[in-house]
């Protein structure tokens, strides 16, 4: 079935409404974050350094090579966004670089 002009401008028009009242919506929000709490175990010193070369290695933390691999060994259900090296966001935070790039 052809369409008419009025049907044309008509879906034009709401098309528009739509995409407007979409950004004028704010982001969903995440839901708050886990607190971190300190988790000791001793382990061989070779476990150790071996941890910290893979850390190095990839140029992120200790943190998220352990979180990585407890993700991994299905022993902890972890989210990408908690494996992520946190080191640098925090330091740009700190410091105003973020809240200046955002504006």
């Amino acid at each position: 079935m052809p369409q008419n002009r009025l049907t044309v401008v008509l879906s034009d028009a709401a098309e528009h409404h739509v995409s407007g009242a979409m950004a004028d919506r704010e982001p969903a929000r995440e839901p708050p974050r886990e607190p971190d709490v300190q988790l000791a175990a001793m382990v061989p010193q070779s476990v150790k350094r071996a941890v910290r070369r893979r850390a190095e290695e990839e140029g992120t933390t200790v943190r998220s090579v352990l979180l990585r691999a407890l993700k991994l060994a299905g022993i902890a259900e972890v989210d990408d966004a908690e494996i992520a090296d946190r080191r640098v966001a925090a330091g740009a935070l700190r410091s105003g670089i973020w809240r200046n790039q955002r504006r």
